[in-house]
Parts: C-alpha cells; sequence; structure tokens
C-alpha cells in the first residue's frame, strides 16, 4: 500500500522529571507545568538510518549536544541558566529516546529544509 519509505529514521526526545524542575528553576516559570504540557507536540528527528542498535547509539551520541541545546534553548536563550554538565549521561537522566527505525511520506512532495 505504501511505498514511500524514506532513507531516515527517526528520534523523539521526551522529557523526565529532571528537566521539568530545570524549567521551574527558570525565572517566571509556572510551577504547575506538567511533564504532559512539556511533552506536547515533540519534535522528531530525522537521522540515518540504521541497522543495528548500536549504530543509533553512535549516532545519538554524536548527536545528543546539539539536540540537548536546542531543546534547552527551547526554554531558556540565557546560556547562563544551562546546566553546566551536559553529557551524555545528563541528557539520558533528562531525556526519554523514543527510536523508529521506518520513515514512511505519505506527502511524496519534494521536502523543503529551512536554516
Amino acid at each position: 500500500m505504501f511505498n514511500r519509505s524514506v532513507n531516515r529514521s527517526s528520534l523523539v526526545i521526551r522529557a523526565k522529571e529532571p528537566f521539568r524542575e530545570w524549567i521551574l528553576s527558570l525565572p517566571e516559570q509556572s510551577a504547575n507545568l506538567t511533564l504532559e504540557e512539556i511533552n506536547n507536540d515533540n519534535t522528531l528527528y530525522l537521522i540515518p538510518e540504521y541497522e543495528e542498535d548500536s549504530e543509533r547509539e553512535k549516532l545519538l551520541g554524536k548527536k545528543y549536544k546539539e539536540i540537548f541545546c536546542e531543546l534547552l534553548e527551547d526554554w531558556c536563550l540565557d546560556e547562563a541558566y544551562w546546566p553546566k554538565s551536559r553529557t551524555i549521561a545528563t541528557f539520558k537522566k533528562w531525556f526519554d529516546v523514543e527510536n523508529h527505525s521506518i520513515v514512511i511520506d505519505l506527502v511524496g512532495n519534494q521536502i523543503i529544509h529551512e536554516e
């Protein structure tokens, strides 16, 4: 039926309690912000196709800093408030990573990249 598989896999990053606690520590944040609200409409990250979980983990090891900074920036532009430790261990403590190895293009039009 669908024959428009895209040569990509994807990641969805979902915040966990430590990320919510960091957000709540920021100036002028609502104390009743829930994880459900934070995780509403998460970004989907396209990554190269992979066959083995070890390949996916290797890619995450290369890209987690970029994703981490983007997620922090979504809530606070002032890096002075960002956590000092932004290691892969911190990333995994703050976020769940949902993996999808198959991406299907239901639109079929050209994909346009924005900067």
